[in-house]
């Protein structure tokens, strides 16, 4: 099976690649960027993480899915050291919900949200662990 990379529509894609970088992503463009339908790929420790694309280029794309900037979901990243990569990071975010134990109380998450409001969640891989090692008993 292969990874979901979820194709977000954003306002423009150049801004919102800058914002990941800066948050220590990767940003791979996609071929020569084509300035009418920007497509760019957000890696995160060498792997494709997201898509971003702006809005009417998708609505170019597919007609009938009507995009729209925003969703009713969370992204989460799993990342090495949780607590570095939070303190790093957290003055270049619009923190949405600090650190906050995770659901199963196996670990910690943070939540923060992106410039075009989408939420992204922070979650270490030792939490991810514990919760594997959970449902396997």
């Amino acid at each position: 099976m292969m990874n979901i990379a979820p194709c977000l529509a954003v306002s423009d894609p150049l801004a919102t690649a800058d914002f990941y970088k800066r948050l220590g992503f990767g940003v791979l463009d996609t071929g020569p960027l084509d300035p009418g339908h920007p497509l760019l790929i957000i890696t995160h420790d060498g792997k494709p993480a997201l898509m971003i694309q702006g809005q009417e280029s998708l609505r170019a794309l597919l007609p009938s899915m009507q995009p729209a900037i925003g969703c009713s979901g969370i992204h989460y990243f799993t990342v090495a050291d949780f607590d570095d990569t939070v303190e790093r990071i957290r003055p270049l975010v619009d923190v949405v919900k600090d650190t906050v134990p995770n659901h199963d109380r196996t670990g910690q998450e943070f939540f923060f949200r992106d410039p075009d409001g989408y939420i992204l969640g922070i979650f270490g891989p030792d939490d991810f662990g514990a919760f594997q090692r959970q449902t396997e008993a």
